[in-house]
């Protein structure tokens, strides 16, 4: 059982981290040093956080599937209720403040519909869109690889994320030329972004099934290939942030693509000793991911001017919320519906 485990405690590792990171995408935590700093901070290291977990995810569930179609229908139905619970958990926790924003909008009917919309598309609150999304790439890829191929999966999905590039990337410009702004307008009043479980989410559900079913790069190939995606990640940013259209929400890179690839293909060729503590940081890792608006919304407005002490407080309240469902679970089992 522990050499199964062994090799994917940097993978556990990485998903903690990267749930720290996610952290940051919103507490701005370098705002008051360098606003340039702290705009290339998110938009490169942290743009990297939730692409990975998508992988991770992806790679974590295709390894289960086989040619057996019952098991893999099984498999899916459970992974597919899990995040489903977790999902629905999560909803009802943030309903206070679902109603408080909807209040300070200025609350009409079709704020209703919108609601709905977003349960299913693009979260019930912002930061829980990973949820459906996942949900929703998981099953497209699914479908994809079961019924045709892995290959059939890979070029759908990116033929989706690159449609949703252009979307995502390019709305300043779309949003200013005639006719195309009419189209543009339909779509965000439909779909309201392209960072979903359609566009975005199944490139990288599709590179977790690539690694589940094929041999790894060597350590030091997938490092090299990292560290040259990494650099064209910045230079990408850079880009767009010379052209005027650098947004807060700008988050489908193209080199997020091979970046995230190599990334997770060198935490897998990456051994390290079996532990139980990295099965906690994978639970810890999910549970910070999901809890950490609770806490970022009230310092932010008790803190506004001070990003960095905001971060690591929303951090320290985080943990110990994550570290008290995992010391508690056991004896409490309706925790288990956050898990």
């Amino acid at each position: 059982m522990a050499r199964r485990k062994r090799r994917y405690g940097a993978i556990d590792i990485a998903k903690y981290v990267s749930a720290l990171l996610v952290v940051c995408i919103h507490t701005y935590p370098f705002y008051e040093a360098s606003q340039t700093f702290n705009t290339y901070w998110i938009q490169t290291v942290c743009r990297l956080a939730v692409p990975f977990f998508f992988v991770a995810s992806g790679f974590f569930f295709f390894r289960k599937i086989t040619d057996d179609t019952l098991a893999n229908e099984e498999a899916l139905i459970n992974y597919e209720k899990r995040l489903g619970k977790i999902y629905l958990t999560w909803t009802i926790i943030y309903l206070p403040y679902t109603i408080w924003d909807y209040a300070h909008a200025n609350f009409r009917i079709y704020h209703i519909f919108a609601y709905l919309r977003d349960v299913l598309l693009n979260g019930s609150y912002y930061h829980l869109w990973f949820l459906p999304a996942l949900m929703l790439a998981t099953y497209i890829i699914y479908l994809l690889y079961t019924n045709h191929s892995m290959k059939r999966a890979l070029i759908v999905s990116l033929i989706l994320y690159i449609f949703g590039y252009l979307i995502n990337v390019y709305t300043p410009i779309w949003e200013t030329m005639p006719y195309v702004s009419f189209f543009f307008g339909f779509f965000t009043k439909v779909l309201v972004t392209s960072r979903d479980g359609i566009f975005f989410g199944p490139m990288f559900v599709a590179i977790g099934l690539l690694l589940s079913k094929t041999r790894r790069l060597p350590h030091r190939v997938s490092m090299v290939g990292w560290l040259i995606s990494f650099i064209l990640l910045v230079l990408e940013v850079h880009i767009y942030d010379r052209m005027g259209i650098l947004r807060d929400l700008t988050s489908m890179y193209l080199m997020l693509v091979p970046a995230t690839y190599f990334m997770v293909n060198s935490l897998l060729t990456w051994k390290l000793p079996y532990k139980e503590s990295y099965m906690t940081l994978r639970h810890e890792s999910l549970l910070i991911y999901t809890s950490h608006i609770l806490f970022a919304k009230i310092l932010l407005a008790l803190l506004p001017h001070a990003h960095l002490v905001v971060y690591f407080l929303t951090l320290a309240f985080a943990q110990a919320f994550a570290s008290l469902v995992m010391r508690y679970h056991k004896r409490y089992p309706v925790l288990d519906n956050l898990l």
